[in-house]
């Protein structure tokens, strides 16, 4: 007897994305070449057959050939169409996931290990089947076409033209929350930074507000990642944080870390400074003698009702 939750035709909460988070959580331990797994608890017999077919770091674990050792990050689990109330039932997911940078390689031949230097995007098709008990991948290919751009890595941003149309404010100004100044490197006498590839701003939020959201590419310098968003919120009226959409309160008037290091990124009214110990939590705009602390916005934040 299956449970309430398939009285509906589809998922009401966040249920395909928890799925697709727990098979990754087993499917890098068999990267990672662990022998006390149950794969019966992950696959079906043909999702397994598939899996290897579909999935080269699965196939080289399987026949011993290179063990990957890192935690399998979700960014995305993308619905396929399906109906909860046919039994058995089956839900079709696009998961796009990330291997992380420093993940260790081991060749069970020789011995040797090695790190990953860079994050791997990796795109699978999996059709996950309910037994009555688990949720277990009974199908294994590559995702949609209408999903793949969402697999494939970043490309670099070129470089960008001299810096040209800047303009710095006069001493004591105050924050510009116009979102079309120009950003360049070096202080202003570098080239011009790529908006928004690059970096994107976004002011008076909500509906002509206060907020300002600064959004940057990791590194400094690559590609906005939109399924994994460095977004730091400029919060004066705490509207973000009332919402729960940081995970720490803003600080317009502080200090900077000692490890904090000037990025040279400005558009002439602020300046982009970076601690790395704190990079996960707030990056530091320093305009003038004022440092201001934009703390890290939540992965998944809504609209503020404005009425």
């Amino acid at each position: 007897m299956l449970g309430p939750q398939f009285d509906n035709d589809i998922f009401v909460h966040d249920e395909s994305a928890a799925i697709t988070a727990t098979f990754l959580r087993g499917l890098s331990d068999l990267y990672a070449g662990r022998t006390d797994i149950d794969r019966c608890s992950l696959f079906t017999d043909l999702g397994l057959a598939t899996a290897l077919l579909a999935d080269e770091h699965l196939r080289a674990a399987d026949q011993r050939e290179r063990f990957v050792d890192g935690q399998l990050a979700l960014r995305v689990a993308f619905e396929g169409s399906y109906d909860l109330r046919i039994k058995p039932p089956r839900v079709p997911i696009d998961a796009i996931f990330d291997m992380p940078a420093g993940a260790t390689i081991t060749d069970p031949a020789s011995g040797d290990v090695a790190k990953t230097t860079e994050p791997e995007r990796i795109g699978l098709g999996l059709t996950f089947v309910f037994d009555g008990h688990v949720w277990r991948v009974d199908l294994v290919g590559p995702v949609s076409a209408e999903n793949a751009g969402w697999a494939r890595a970043a490309e670099p941003v070129p470089p960008g033209p001299p810096c040209a149309g800047f303009v710095r404010s006069g001493p004591g100004a105050a924050f510009d929350d116009h979102a079309d100044r120009i950003w360049c490197t070096d202080d202003g006498g570098g080239r011009i930074i790529a908006l928004p590839d690059q970096l994107s701003i976004v002011t008076r939020y909500p509906c002509g507000g206060h907020a300002a959201i600064l959004s940057i590419g990791r590194p400094l310098g690559a590609r906005i990642d939109p399924l994994l968003r460095w977004e730091y919120v400029r919060d004066p009226r705490n509207e973000f944080r009332r919402a729960g959409w940081l995970a720490a309160r803003y600080n317009g008037d502080t200090v900077l870390p000692a490890d904090a290091r000037s990025t040279g990124w400005t558009n002439g009214n602020v300046t982009l400074w970076i601690s790395p110990n704190d990079l996960d939590r707030g990056i530091y705009l320093v305009r003038g003698d004022t440092v201001e602390r934009w703390a890290r916005a939540a992965p998944q934040w809504g609209v503020i009702d404005c009425n």
